[in-house]
């Protein structure tokens, strides 16, 4: 397989960032060729059979020429040039070829062996933290930074304080001791520092004693020695590793004005959109009112029409069935009339009657019977003188 220049760099170059002991080296050499940049400077590090280029800004610090010293850094691999450098993120003097700094080093990688700068191990570091143990001296300005930073932004902090020696004789027992004891009290979190100083003076929180002390301290710690460009085991092992003093109390503490108006203001913008939202239901419950109201109109309208039109309908019914009613009676009346012994009386004819029975057959009467003739104007009594049967 051929490949290009550009993707044999970037193949190594990609090599360089996924390897995290190039990410985090520690090297000790001579300084040689020392070059100034914009805002930082170019120099070389040996020893006795090799060199490596090198970058670090000001804020790092000053090479000089023939300075024995030791570098924490990075590598980094340049595409375009195909270059290595180390850039440099702290810059350390040393006398003696790097023999203090070595036993630095191996106490580290012995302790990363044991798991004690894991990350899995980490407690999580409360941000509202409301009795705060902090280890560190009572007449620095460590505590003072601390108090002024938490009790501006948290007024109801509880900050408890237990004053230790931070450099010299005796130091090392006090740190652990103060970390000890809050390890066994109710605070919810531990701050553990000092200001800067130089490497010999950071040197307590590099004893193996305080920071196996901080690795097994049930609650969380912060640590905060020195300044940025400081590093010391105790930031490995502890929680959370601020950069100064004060910015591990805001590590612990909420700014309570803040967090008034995000909350104020949280609870405007909700406030607006339910104005806003009952409004627009308001206006919906309206239309809908409106919409109903006007289906009512109708459907009453058209019920209205319908009951008339069933009204009209049964009265023309009624009166059809009264119609022929009426025309049923009179014929009934009719019948009734032809039927009416009064009317056939009034065209002559009439009835006898004898002992109060009416007398339908000549075979019911005798000659000499007394009978009676009822007339259409009334009766008269008579009687029988002759029978005859019709044949």
């Amino acid at each position: 397989m051929t490949i290009t220049v550009t993707q044999l760099n970037n193949y190594i170059h990609g090599i360089f960032d996924i390897d995290s002991v190039l990410n985090d080296l520690t090297v000790c050499g001579e300084i040689t060729n020392v070059k100034r940049a914009r805002d930082g400077w170019y120099f070389s590090l040996k020893d006795d059979n090799a060199a490596v280029n090198c970058f670090c800004y000001d804020s790092v610090g000053e090479p000089t020429s023939g300075m024995v010293a030791v570098v924490e850094g990075q590598l980094n691999y340049f595409v375009r040039s195909g270059s290595v450098s180390l850039y440099a993120r702290r810059l350390t003097a040393t006398t003696n070829t790097g023999a203090a700094y070595l036993r630095f080093v191996e106490l580290k990688e012995r302790l990363a062996k044991e798991g004690l700068f894991d990350e899995e191990r980490k407690k999580v570091v409360p941000h509202c933290a409301r009795k705060i143990g902090i280890v560190t001296s009572e007449t620095g300005a460590v505590i003072h930074d601390i108090t002024n930073v938490a009790l501006r932004r948290q007024p109801f902090s509880d900050l408890l304080l237990y004053p230790v020696k931070v450099q010299g004789v005796g130091a090392e027992g006090e740190i652990t001791r103060g970390i000890e004891y809050f390890n066994s009290s109710d605070v919810d979190v531990v701050i553990v520092g000092r200001g800067g100083g130089s490497n010999e003076d950071l040197s307590v929180f590099n004893s193996e004693k305080v920071v196996r002390a901080i690795a097994s301290c049930v609650k969380p710690i912060v640590s905060a020695v020195g300044h940025g460009i400081d590093f010391t085991l105790a930031d490995f092992a502890a929680d959370r590793r601020a950069v100064t003093p004060s910015e591990a109390a805001e590590f612990v503490t909420i700014d309570v004005t803040r967090e008034r108006f995000r909350v104020t203001t949280a609870i405007q913008k909700i406030n607006s959109v339910v104005s806003s939202r009952l409004q627009q239901l308001k206006e919906q419950v309206c239309y809908d009112v409106r919409i109903i109201n006007s289906d009512i109109g109708h459907k009453i309208v058209s019920q209205q029409n319908r009951v008339k039109f069933c009204l009209k309908s049964i009265e023309s019914s009624c009166k059809m069935k009264a119609d022929r009613n009426i025309m049923q009676l009179d014929k009934a009346v009719n019948k009734l009339s032809s039927l009416n012994p009064v009317t056939i009386l009034r065209r002559g004819y009439g009835y006898v009657s004898s002992g109060g029975g009416v007398v339908h057959s000549v075979a019911q009467l005798n000659v000499g019977d007394e009978i009676r003739l009822t007339l259409q104007d009334g009766s008269v009594a008579a009687k029988v003188t002759e029978k005859e049967k019709e044949k």
